[in-house]
């Protein structure tokens, strides 16, 4: 088993500090140069990025306790892990302070994941996994505790049905994500992300008070 030295995620983790959602709302950056609907898409700075031995991910959220970002080798487009910062092999070993904060976010994540993809008004036309594994023998393929958010496209469904539940639990045909694409699908994911947070504040909840820290979240209504 890894240690968290060698951690891929942890690697992550370290390299990407706690940064405001917000920050990549699209009218606070340059359009795409090809289409000026498109969010700013250009990668995240790293703190070193003249090292190439850092790891770079397509990130999407970053906060004190939580990080999604793509999956190198997504089952489907917009397949997301959400991971906590810190290293914890299993979902039963998890602090119950970042267990909150990988609760707050998941649904929050999965809306802006299949806003991004599908792009349909009608929610209930969504089709998506949330899934994790632990242990060897559950199909857990790096021992970080982590969720996969897995988007189901309507096309075939019949067709689809049994391969869905095949590579559900990481099983299946997996190919590598192409840096461009994962580059353009970050910034869009990002952008959904910062819409949904705005939303959210407007419905009574500040997600950006645990960002950086502040665990004293403003609430002024329900959600």
């Amino acid at each position: 088993m890894s240690t968290p030295s060698s951690c891929p995620f942890c690697n992550i983790a370290s390299t990407y500090p706690p940064m405001s959602p917000t920050a990549f709302t699209p009218e606070n950056n340059c359009p795409n140069s090809q289409n000026t609907k498109k969010p700013y898409t250009a990668p995240i700075s790293l703190p070193d990025s003249s090292d190439p031995s850092q790891p770079t991910a397509h990130l999407i959220l970053s906060t004190k306790h939580v990080l999604a970002f793509l999956d190198i080798m997504p089952l489907t487009r917009g397949h997301v892990l959400v991971i906590p910062r810190a290293h914890y092999e299993k979902l039963g070993d998890v602090d119950i302070k970042v267990s909150r904060e990988l609760g707050q976010w998941l649904p929050i994540l999965s809306r802006v994941v299949m806003r991004t993809i599908f792009r349909e008004d009608d929610s209930s036309d969504w089709n998506w996994n949330v899934v994790q594994n632990n242990g060897i023998r559950a199909a857990q393929q790096v021992p970080h505790a982590h969720f996969h958010i897995i988007p189901r496209p309507s096309s075939n469904p019949a067709a689809n049905a049994a391969r869905a539940s095949f590579v559900m639990f990481g099983r299946g045909q997996r190919e590598e994500l192409d840096d461009d694409e994962g580059e353009e699908l970050a910034g869009l994911l990002r952008g959904e992300l910062a819409s949904e947070v705005l939303r959210v504040r407007e419905m009574g909840v500040d997600l950006e008070c645990e960002v950086h820290g502040d665990d004293s979240r403003r609430v002024k209504g329900k959600l």
